[in-house]
């Protein structure tokens, strides 16, 4: 499968938003990645939440996101296309940042100088970018899928947000999350459910893509190459995940007859119903998004 990215930047921003524009039309799932100046904090593996939060509410507050990368694709598996927008606020000289991340970017072929001169502003692209999306909406909500993706949702949250600063609370974070983008599925997360024995959750987007022998097309650690490269290693666990559901469902619905069966038919409490479970369709399957968060 070939899909290239297309980039973003200020001398073709509106031929391409109208390219996206137009495929949001067709396609309702997209997968997102997220390049930015590093982390300022670094927190401990073993750390609770809310201190694993409060680090990463610091560093997105403090840093500027450089790329944002996204790739859209559909119930079938058609990907419909990949965008990698280029953003201008970040200054390496004057911005807050850390300096083994930005020499790793470097090596890995982010051409920051080109990025600051011709990209475009984050404000800019997200005004446009949250009219588009709520133009979609009215038709078909998204489905929206990461990869270990805490601080891609976190820098969405800000960039729709105008960068506001992200709430005080994880809770409060993930209800934002919920409100702004809805369904949100973490394709690390996935990984480490013990359905895929050729995975785990402790292996990088590349490991897991190689375990299915899907081909990376672009640079890694690139935006747009990152985010389809996530889509198309959901793409492959989607039918897997979904069987997997349903035969939970099954089986949860065999115990219900048995309870029916052995309480012959006494009059139980009345029980609170639980919050339904929000899922988005797949090829004919269902696919149940995974709402944990990680924030290292």
């Amino acid at each position: 499968m070939k899909q290239s990215s297309r980039e973003i930047w200020s001398w073709n921003k509106e031929k391409e938003m109208k390219s996206l524009r137009h495929c949001l039309r067709s396609f309702r799932f997209i997968a997102i990645d997220t390049e930015f100046p590093g982390c300022l904090k670094e927190t401990p593996m073993e750390a609770a939440e809310e201190i694993r939060y409060r680090d990463m509410r610091f560093n997105i507050h403090k840093t500027k996101l450089i790329q944002f990368g996204f790739t859209l694709f559909d119930g079938e598996g058609r990907i419909g296309g990949t965008w990698e927008v280029n953003f201008s606020d970040f200054i390496e000289s004057k911005d807050a940042k850390n300096s083994k991340s930005m020499e790793f970017l470097r090596r890995n072929g982010l051409n920051l100088e080109k990025i600051r001169e011709q990209g475009i502003g984050i404000d800019e692209f997200f005004k446009e970018f949250t009219q588009i999306l709520n133009e979609s909406k009215s038709e078909k909500k998204m489905t929206w899928i990461t990869f270990h993706g805490s601080y891609d949702k976190a820098y969405l949250v800000k960039g729709f947000t105008g960068g506001q600063i992200l709430p005080e609370t994880s809770q409060d974070f993930a209800q934002v999350v919920e409100r702004l983008l809805g369904d949100v599925v973490d394709v690390k997360e996935i990984a480490g459910l013990g359905l895929f024995p050729c995975l785990s959750s402790h292996y990088g987007l590349q490991r897991v893509a190689d375990a299915f022998q899907i081909r990376r097309v672009g640079k890694a650690h690139h935006a747009g190459s990152d985010s389809e490269l996530t889509a198309r290693v959901f793409i492959k666990m989607a039918p897997i995940l979904s069987q997997d559901y349903k035969r939970k469902m099954r089986l949860r619905a065999d115990q219900q007859e048995l309870m029916m069966m052995t309480t012959c038919y006494v009059p139980q409490p009345l029980r609170p119903r639980p919050r339904p479970m929000m899922f988005a369709a797949f090829g004919g399957f269902f696919v149940v998004p995974v709402q944990r968060f990680n924030y290292v």
